[in-house]
C-alpha cells in the first residue's frame, strides 16, 4: 500500500476542513449502543458489563467482509476495488485476519461455521498458487508479477555459484513479508478453533525461521544467522522491523499454544538487539528498513538513489534514515508482547513526533515527521489507522478516538438493504481504502488487542460450553462467553427472524434465565442442547443443570 492516495491531498484537506466546521454527516451517526445490565441468579450476580462485547456496527462490518471473503473463489476479489492494487491484497487479507481473530476472542463462546469458514477462507486466499490459479493467484500478484522477483540465493542473488545458499521464492526464507503473515494467520486459526489441521505447516515455518536466524542454513551455527542480523529480509534483501515483528509474535504464540521453547532458545534475541542498535532513529523509534545487500528487481533501492549497503534505508529527499509512522506503529503493536519494557516507553515519543492536531476532537499521523505536509498520501493514512490500533492496545482511547473521528468524518457509512452489512465508503479518497478504513475501524475498537491474542487459551477452555451451530444469518451475537468461575453462559443477542442455536459441552440440561427469572430448559438433541428464540433482543444467562 504505497501509492494509493498521492493525488488526493486536496480532497483530504477539504475533508479535514469539513469535519472541523461541520462535524459528522447524518449517515455517520452511531447506531444505538448494545444494551447491558445485570442479573442475579441463585444469589450470583452476572453483570454483562464485565464481559467483552461487540457492537452492532462491528458485526455489520464483519458481515460485509464475510460476504467478500466466503462467497467467491479464493482467487477472486470482486468488490474490493483493488484493480490497481492487486499487490496489496495480501496485506489487507492478513490484517483482516488479525482483527477477525480478535473478534472471535471477543465472543469466544460463539464458534459456528460462520466464523470457522471465514477464518479458513482467509488462509486459502493468502496461499493461492500459480499452478492452480495462474495470474489470478496471490503468488503471481505478490511475487512473480513484480519485475525481478523470482528465486533467490545468498549472497549472489542474480548469478549464484555452487557455494551460494538458496533462500527461496514466494514461500521462501527471503520473503518474510508473506511467510510471516501466512504463518500468523494459521497460528491464530489454531488458537481460535483448535482443529490441528495447519499445525504441521505452521511448525515448518517456525523451524525454518530458526534456521535463518541462528545458522548459515547449511547446518552450522552462525551468530545473526544467514544475513548476520538475526532477522529475515523481504524485498530481497531488505530487513524491516515491522515485517519481522510478525514472525517474532507468531513464535511467541506458537510456544504458548504447544508448550515449546523456541523463544526461550534465543532464536530472536540477536535480531531484537540488532533492531535496537541498527534500525532506530535518534529518538529510539524504528526506522523503515535496513539493507543487507543490494536488492534485486523492484524495491526501495533504485540505482538512481544512493544507499549505503549494508545500512539503514535513507530518506533521499532530506537525508537521514527513512521514516514511517505506519511501520513504527505496526512494529510497536506486535513487539509489545515480547519487549514491553522497550516498546511502551516509545509510544509517547512516537505520538509527539508524528501526531498532528486538527481540533480538540480530531488528529492525524504524519507519514514521516521529516515531511510535515505529507498527510494526504497513503503513508499518512496508514500511519493513522495503525496508530489507532496501537493506541487502543495502550488504553489511550482519547488518541484512538481523535484519529478515528478524523477518518470517519471523511467517509460515509453504507448499509445493505437488509441491514445486515455495513462498510465505510471511501470513494472520495480512493475506493480501495473502503476496505482498509472499514477493517481498521473494527480492529481499533475491539476490547481484545494484539497483545491479548499472543496468549493461548487454557486447555480447559475447549471443554467450556459454546454455541456450535446457529441460524447465523438471522442473529447478532454481541456477547457469548462461558464464565468458568460462576458456571454461567453469557448471551447478549438480537434475533431478526426465528433462530435456533445449538450448544455443545453442557454436561446437564441447561436452563436459560432472563432478568434473573427462568424462561425454561434448553431442548436436548443428541449430546447438544437447542435454544429457539423469536425475533427480539435478549440478555440471557444459561446455567448448567445437574
Amino acid at each position: 500500500m504505497f501509492v494509493i492516495l498521492k493525488q488526493n491531498k486536496f480532497v483530504i484537506c477539504a475533508c479535514v476542513i469539513t469535519i472541523v466546521l461541520g462535524g459528522m454527516t447524518f449517515s455517520n451517526l452511531p447506531s444505538p449502543g448494545v444494551s447491558q445490565g445485570f442479573q442475579v441468579i441463585n444469589d450470583t450476580i452476572f453483570s454483562f458489563g464485565d464481559y467483552p462485547a461487540l457492537t452492532h456496527e462491528q458485526i455489520a462490518i464483519i458481515n460485509y467482509f464475510d460476504h467478500l471473503i466466503t462467497e467467491q473463489a479464493p482467487n477472486q476479489w470482486a468488490g474490493w476495488n483493488a484493480e490497481r492494487y492487486s499487490w496489496a491484497l495480501q496485506y489487507i487479507n492478513a490484517f483482516l485476519a488479525y482483527l477477525f481473530a480478535a473478534t472471535c476472542e471477543t465472543t469466544s463462546g460463539y464458534r459456528t461455521a460462520f466464523y470457522e469458514d471465514f477464518a479458513h477462507a482467509q488462509i486459502l486466499r493468502m496461499n493461492t498458487s500459480i499452478a492452480e490459479y495462474g495470474n489470478e493467484s496471490m503468488e503471481y500478484s505478490e511475487w512473480v508479477s513484480i519485475p525481478g522477483f523470482t528465486d533467490y540465493y545468498y549472497p549472489n542473488a542474480t548469478y549464484p555459484d555452487a557455494n551460494d545458499v538458496y533462500t527461496g521464492g514466494f514461500r521462501g526464507p527471503a520473503n518474510i513479508m508473506w511467510t510471516g503473515h501466512y504463518a500468523l494467520m494459521m497460528a491464530l486459526y489454531e488458537r481460535n478453533f483448535n482443529f490441528g489441521t495447519v499445525e504441521d505447516e505452521l511448525t515448518g515455518y517456525i523451524i525454518d525461521w530458526k534456521n535463518s536466524t541462528t545458522t548459515d542454513r547449511l547446518g552450522n551455527p552462525k551468530p545473526g544467522g544467514l544475513w548476520g542480523t538475526g532477522l529475515i529480509p523481504c524485498e530481497p534483501y531488505v530487513v524491516f522491523v515491522q515485517c519481522n515483528s510478525i514472525p517474532i509474535y507468531t513464535t511467541e504464540l506458537y510456544d504458548n499454544m504447544y508448550g515449546t521453547s523456541f523463544m526461550e532458545s534465543g532464536m530472536w534475541d540477536y535480531g531484537i538487539d540488532f533492531i535496537e542498535a541498527n534500525i532506530t532513529d535518534e529518538y529510539g523509534l524504528y526506522t523503515n528498513g535496513y539493507f543487507v545487500q543490494k536488492p534485486v528487481g523492484w524495491g526501495p533501492n533504485s540505482d538512481l538513489l544512493p544507499q549505503q549497503i549494508p545500512g539503514q534505508a535513507i530518506d533521499h529527499s532530506v537525508g537521514g534514515p527513512s521514516l514511517s509512522s505506519y511501520g513504527t506503529a505496526w512494529a510497536l503493536t506486535f513487539l509489545e508482547y515480547t519487549i514491553p519494557d522497550s516498546t511502551i516507553p516509545k509510544y509517547p515519543v512516537f505520538l509527539d513526533l508524528y501526531g498532528r492536531d486538527v481540533s480538540g476532537d480530531a488528529m492525524y499521523m504524519l507519514g514521516s515527521y521529516k515531511h510535515p505536509s505529507s498527510f494526504g498520501d497513503v503513508f499518512g493514512i496508514l500511519g493513522t489507522v495503525f496508530t489507532m490500533v496501537l493506541a487502543n492496545q495502550r488504553g489511550d482511547f482519547s488518541t484512538r478516538d481523535r484519529l478515528l473521528n478524523l477518518l470517519q468524518g471523511m467517509v460515509n457509512k453504507v448499509w445493505s438493504e437488509d441491514g445486515r452489512e455495513m462498510y465505510y465508503d471511501a470513494s472520495s479518497l480512493d475506493p480501495f481504502m473502503s476496505s482498509v478504513l472499514s477493517g481498521f475501524s473494527v480492529w481499533s475498537t475491539l476490547s481484545v488487542t494484539v497483545r491479548d491474542l499472543a496468549d493461548s487459551r487454557p486447555t480447559e477452555f475447549w471443554n467450556y460450553p459454546y454455541i456450535s451451530s446457529a441460524d447465523d444469518d438471522n442473529i447478532w451475537v454481541y456477547q457469548a462467553k462461558w464464565d468458568p468461575i460462576k458456571s454461567g453462559f453469557i448471551l447478549n443477542i438480537k434475533v431478526d427472524s426465528t433462530a435456533e442455536l445449538a450448544f455443545s459441552n453442557f454436561s446437564g440440561v441447561p436452563t436459560a434465565y432472563s432478568g434473573g427469572v427462568s424462561i425454561g430448559d434448553l431442548t436436548a438433541s443428541g449430546s447438544d442442547y437447542l435454544l429457539t428464540l423469536q425475533p427480539g433482543t435478549y440478555q440471557l444467562v444459561i446455567m448448567e443443570g445437574d
